[in-house]
């Protein structure tokens, strides 16, 4: 069980030394030799369920529930899953697909009367479903610029009826023209919501249980509203360098606003392999391989098998600052994978950790998850070691390839975290260095050392990186401007 110590991010997996498990091997004892590994290096905090058709393979659960408790976590812990709601409402809007109440090709105004028409005629539910609507992310983002300050705690807050909410989110321009491009928005999800509301005439949240929920099996599944008492609810803590701190509440919205549990979503994809939810039709619309990274809630894309066949991955993952899930279903073997986690990482791990399960049981090499480089420099600046020392230890991890893995995006965020958290220039200019010495390639790593020498007063060396960042990326507007402002061509 995670003893509450303070944690801090963890790097990519599987980068060397993969080995392949013995034909003997019982693959639930290599998928908890697996978690167990990743629990103990603090990169996993939650819960795990893998079956195939009738047969759950592995069940269990690690970690807190409540850190400032330690209560710990359980495989009936509730969990909000985030992003993992949107699947459910484009399945709702399926049915009133089926059912000739919604057509995928009619303008938002047509459902949506108060929708502004120059907007609402142009978008079409369809685009709304595939993320190429032209909507906003997310109005629920604080650091959205198009977001106006004012309305993000009023969202968060859980104050609005979904129409409401839609109205503010008609008022937001558009990042491109309908059809044109694609951007992932959650906005989109919200106003599919209120479609949902005005056809079916009826509360989202009572049409989704009426609709999917209730006919999945899904009991323990509902509302993550902040206020209600939820029995068995997880706390959702974000992770920095200094440590897990509680995770702001993100407002509920059709895009991202329930919490459930292993089973319950275990149910939810045994409902997807029958007609139950929905029919075959919408099933091969809902699940169909498509250009753009993710569609009607699902992320689907054909790999490549080992004889020359493929088979199609279907996965759905949900984030919010104080929590992460992942549920992966491989449909050619009834396989389901589902992890929940109420701490949201640094680096996103949970797709690392399903390519692992699925070598696990294909019977083929993987690898167990390596400690990070940049967490134990992390540790090591909190109790004070600096400068020279902390690089020292660098170059020795990078070349212990067998137990520490190197990633540029994590040093160069411990790299801000010396800059701005700690206040100490020298330090980060030391990361930042290492990082470049690294990765030369990167031009983020030398924007990020020149802006560490810029802090530091350093104004040549500042003005040497930051033209090798525009060197190696002509488009780094950063880069230009501060350059610009320097005074230097």
């Amino acid at each position: 069980m995670f003893s509450g110590r303070i944690l801090t991010c963890g790097g990519l997996l599987f980068v060397l030394n993969r080995v392949a498990p013995p034909q003997s091997a019982d693959p639930a004892q290599q998928i908890d030799r697996f978690l167990r590994r990743a629990a103990t290096i603090h990169q996993f905090n939650g819960s795990a369920l893998i079956a195939e058709g009738d047969r759950i393979i592995y069940e269990k659960a690690f970690g807190e529930a409540n850190i400032e408790w330690h209560l710990p976590n359980t495989v009936d812990t509730r969990f909000e899953i985030a992003s993992m709601t949107k699947p459910m409402t484009a399945i709702a809007i399926m049915q009133l697909v089926q059912e000739g109440k919604v057509r995928l090709d009619a303008p938002i105004s047509e459902y949506l009367s108060f929708y502004p028409r120059a907007t609402g005629d142009r978008i079409t539910v369809d685009q709304l479903l595939t993320h190429t609507s032209g909507l906003q992310q997310d109005i629920a983002f604080a650091d959205d610029p198009n977001n106006v300050p004012a309305v993000v705690p009023v969202v968060n807050s859980d104050l609005l009826s979904n129409d409401s909410l839609v109205k503010l989110i008609a008022q937001r321009p558009l990042r491109f023209a309908p059809g044109s491009s694609y951007g992932y928005s959650s906005d989109a999800y919200a106003v599919l919501g209120a479609i949902i509301e005005h056809v079916t005439r009826m509360p989202y949240w009572q049409a989704l249980k009426t609709r999917v929920l209730d006919p999945a099996g899904m009991t323990e599944t509902g509302v993550s509203l902040l206020r209600p008492i939820v029995p068995k609810r997880a706390s959702g803590y974000a992770q920095t360098f200094a440590g897990y701190e509680n995770a702001p509440h993100i407002g509920v919205t059709p895009a991202g606003g329930l919490y459930s549990t292993l089973r319950d979503l275990r149910n939810f994809d045994r409902a997807l392999y029958t007609t139950t939810l929905v029919s075959d039709e919408s099933k091969s619309r809902l699940f169909a391989t498509r250009s753009v990274i993710t569609a009607y809630g699902w992320k689907t894309s054909e790999e490549r098998r080992p004889n020359g066949g493929t088979r199609k991955i279907l996965r759905t993952t949900g984030g919010l600052p104080g929590f992460a899930n992942l549920l992966v279903r491989i449909p050619a073997e009834r396989r389901v994978i589902i992890l929940l986690s109420n701490t949201r990482d640094l680096v996103w791990r949970l797709d690392d950790f399903a390519v692992a399960i699925n070598h696990i049981l294909d019977r083929e090499p993987y690898s167990l998850p390596k400690q990070s480089a940049a967490e134990a420099l992390g540790e090591q600046l909190n109790k004070g070691a600096r400068g020279s020392a902390v690089i020292a230890n660098f170059r020795r991890m990078d070349r212990d390839t067998a137990n520490y893995s190197v990633d540029e995006a994590e040093l160069n965020r411990l790299g801000y975290y010396a800059l701005y958290t700690l206040r100490a220039p020298a330090d980060a200019i030391e990361i930042f260095a290492a990082n470049a010495t690294r990765f030369p390639q990167s031009a983020n790593v030398y924007d990020s050392l020149g802006e560490a020498y810029l802090a530091n007063a350093d104004t040549t060396r500042a003005i040497v990186n930051y033209r090798k960042s525009l060197s190696l990326d002509p488009k780094n507007t950063n880069a230009a401007t501060i350059l610009k402002r320097l005074g230097v061509q």
